[in-house]
């Protein structure tokens, strides 16, 4: 694969060069989460009206809620970008720390040292040989890669900036709780009462937050986490669907398995196949 080519996988990643060609005043039209590294030359991003200078080892991480547009772009500018699907950006974040998602939310621009330049290239060097030579496990692996990615940004980024009451405001603060509640406690509750209560909210006030900040109601983020953690045991344990079921408080079998259809297309089995 000449590595100027566009790279895409129907499991939700597209990944590929963007030059100045590709760049204009205009927003960018983006996926649920997407990645930018710059590789050569200059820029200036603007996200959501804030602008940053760009230069060789910038990572820029952002979303389909954010309005991203460059300007001053150099005639030699190069971006590698990763742009992916909201699924498979689930699963990504799924072993991934809470509050890098926080830090990314105020600080979408990072700014890599020589060091973290070197293992990202290294890093890059191995996900494409994974993405041109593997076939049967290529969308676990490369999840795998991702998840190694952003594990390691976050050894880089200083989490003290981030301060709560400074960046915060009280309805954001929530979201982030409750998104942390759900991550702990999504195998055991999936009513939206009992998050609330735990918030010390309404249900009708905390579906007005997640759908402003979040853009999702609380009952889509809870189910979401669930087929999170259903598909971590159909793809990492040799339980069976009834253990499954046990394991994540589900009356019966069959009403996981109607679940799970519902919300992938797919029953259980077919999944795990």
């Amino acid at each position: 694969m000449d590595l100027d080519e566009c790279v895409s996988f129907d499991f939700g990643l597209k990944c590929g060069y963007m030059n100045k060609e590709m760049l204009t005043d205009y927003p960018l039209a983006l996926p649920y989460l997407a990645l930018f590294y710059v590789e050569v030359g200059t820029a200036v991003v603007s996200i959501d009206f804030k602008e940053y200078t760009l230069h060789k080892g910038n990572f820029i991480v952002v979303g389909e809620d954010n309005i991203v547009s460059f300007k001053d772009v150099s005639v030699d500018l190069n971006i590698y970008s990763y742009l992916i699907q909201r699924d498979y950006a689930s699963e990504i974040a799924y072993i991934l720390p809470n509050e890098l998602f926080g830090y990314l939310h105020y600080y979408p621009v990072l700014y890599l040292n020589d060091e973290t330049i070197t293992n990202y290239e290294l890093w890059k060097s191995l996900t494409l040989y994974i993405m041109t030579s593997t076939s049967l496990h290529t969308k676990r692996i490369i999840c795998n890669q991702l998840q190694s990615l952003f594990l390691l940004l976050s050894e880089r980024v200083n989490y003290e900036e981030l301060v709560l009451e400074k960046h915060y405001s009280r309805q954001e603060e929530l979201c982030w709780k409750f998104w942390d509640l759900i991550t702990h406690n999504a195998k055991t509750h999936r009513d939206v009462a009992f998050y609330a209560d735990k918030l010390c909210v309404s249900p009708y006030y905390l579906s007005q937050i997640t759908q402003q900040f979040l853009s999702y109601s609380p009952k889509e983020l809870i189910n979401r986490q669930v087929i999170l953690e259903i598909k971590h045991y159909l793809s990492n344990t040799d339980l069976n669907i009834s253990q499954i079921a046990e394991q994540l408080n589900f009356q019966d079998p069959s009403y996981m398995g109607r679940f799970f259809k519902r919300e992938t297309g797919k029953n259980p089995l077919q999944f795990r196949r």
